[in-house]
């Protein structure tokens, strides 16, 4: 028995589930810990079952309650150490990377984030089956996902907001990360129609677009956020920000003759990478 701790914002909850579907893929009983976002006010919460509907085993009670890390009453620690189950508690070892380890036998709390793509590569079509987005409602988008099928569309994704203050993920996808992408992808693509996703609108116009042909998406905010994924994952080629949001973005495009242009770092002062090996890297 395996349970997954889920967190993080969507892009992480994704993840966290295809990895889960990876253990089930492999006949080992997986369950998951929804109750970090009984207190978590970041993003939109958890959002798997809203936007996909989909169905999640959850860990019962008593057994979450005895094989959580915070857990500290003595009965709890008490019974773990008779059942055999003080180290059952495995956290992530490394980022981005894929640890085989994760699969032995025996009941563990398995606490990370799974951002690898050899956990659940071999189980892509039913991940493509279950992170299917509801239809479009509204107007704007319906009008949008046309014009992305119908043009030689580019998803544009920049992620600032919250980066700005972050010293491990901001200031890598710079202004001239992007014009480098930008310029690539005009030498590769007859007459690109670029579609900008972002929550820093006014900062993409002032710094990154002159004479292109660029339609920027502002309006799918708070809950409907999900939307901008799903429009990206439309778009025949993808220029990625290092965010987890806009990797799936480009890793749900079926597109077979992709281009996408991701950064060569992810992390500062790092050599890991969520970057795939068939993806640009600039």
């Amino acid at each position: 028995m395996k349970i997954v701790r889920f967190l993080g914002g969507l892009g992480n909850q994704m993840f966290q589930y295809a990895f889960y579907k990876s253990l089930e893929h492999k006949n080992i009983r997986a369950y998951v810990d929804l109750s970090h976002f009984e207190n978590y006010n970041r993003h939109n919460g958890y959002e798997l079952s809203r936007i996909f509907g989909i169905q999640i085993r959850q860990a019962p009670k008593l057994i979450l309650e005895l094989l959580k890390p915070e857990q500290k009453k003595w009965v709890y620690r008490k019974a773990r150490r008779i059942l055999g189950l003080r180290k059952s508690y495995q956290e992530e070892k490394r980022e981005f990377s894929y640890d085989p380890n994760v699969y032995s036998k025996g009941n563990n709390y398995l606490w990370g984030y799974w951002q690898n793509e050899t956990y659940f590569l071999n189980i892509r079509e039913n991940l493509l089956n279950d992170f299917n987005f509801p239809n479009l409602e509204n107007k704007k988008n319906k009008n949008t996902l046309n014009s992305i099928i119908n043009n030689a569309s580019i998803s544009v994704h920049v992620r600032r907001g919250d980066y700005l203050k972050d010293h491990n993920l901001g200031e890598i996808c710079t202004s001239e990360y992007y014009r480098l992408a930008i310029a690539y992808i005009k030498n590769k693509v007859e007459n690109p129609k670029f579609f900008i996703f972002s929550d820093d609108i006014s900062w993409c116009r002032n710094h990154l677009f002159k004479d292109e042909d660029v339609t920027f998406i502002d309006w799918n905010t708070g809950s409907n956020s999900y939307i901008d994924m799903y429009l990206m994952s439309n778009c025949k080629h993808n220029i990625i920000a290092n965010s987890s949001f806009s990797w799936w973005g480009a890793w749900l495009n079926n597109n077979p003759s992709k281009i996408v242009i991701s950064p060569s770092i992810w992390i500062k002062n790092s050599e890991l990478t969520l970057s795939l090996k068939e993806w640009i890297k600039l």
